[in-house]
């Protein structure tokens, strides 16, 4: 995967469609977290606390500042909702679990909801 070619992909989208910033922190692998870094254009599913939503949601990331994230290590990320409509309220505080199937591979703290402009 081109990491340059999806970040630009993904946040030549934020205007248009708005996106989630949150603090990203990656479980580390003895934690049961990825064996292997994330960059840009990773795709998760997003678990809410249940009283919020028994749902999971599809959303690729897009990394701030950095090329790629470690397991162990945190980031800010913006999150792309594929489908925002079916997504729950996103209020700021809400923390996520980033799903990789069954299993919790890292937790975001929602920093930021960007509307998208009109």
């Amino acid at each position: 995967m081109d990491t340059e070619r999806e970040h630009d992909r993904w946040t030549a989208t934020e205007r248009e469609c708005g996106y989630i910033r949150a603090r990203l922190r990656l479980l580390t692998t003895a934690q049961g977290g990825r064996l292997t870094s994330i960059c840009s254009g990773y795709r998760a599913h997003w678990a809410f606390p249940p009283d919020v939503d028994q749902e999971r949601h599809d959303a690729p990331l897009t990394l701030e500042q950095a090329r790629t994230l470690a397991p162990g290590e945190d980031a800010m990320v913006r999150l792309h909702p594929l489908v925002p409509d079916l997504w729950p309220q996103v209020a700021v505080g809400l923390r996520l679990s980033m799903l990789e199937g069954a299993r919790v591979v890292g937790l975001a703290d929602v920093m930021e909801t960007v509307s998208p402009v009109p």
